[in-house]
């Protein structure tokens, strides 16, 4: 379990470092862009995560519920 965390905390660093230096060659108008998107794509993601928790906690109050009861048959069964 530990060479995995180490091994893809390291590839995650590489990955991250190539990406900075691929974007630094990049017109900075579509740097703009893409870092815009990677942006804003993060953001929404960790506020969608947010709002599953908090939806998670909200309890839906309990509703009772209605139980019939056949008078006839009860009687019938007891005489």
């Amino acid at each position: 379990m530990r060479t995995w965390f180490t091994r893809s905390k390291s590839w995650l660093v590489y990955m991250s470092g190539g990406s900075v230096l691929a974007l630094e060659a990049c017109d900075p108008a579509v740097r703009e862009t893409v870092l815009g998107g990677v942006g804003s794509a993060a953001t929404s993601l960790a506020g969608s995560f947010i709002q599953a928790f908090i939806q998670s906690l909200v309890t839906e109050p309990e509703v009772p519920t209605t139980v019939q009861v056949i008078l006839d048959q009860f009687q019938m069964i007891v005489a």
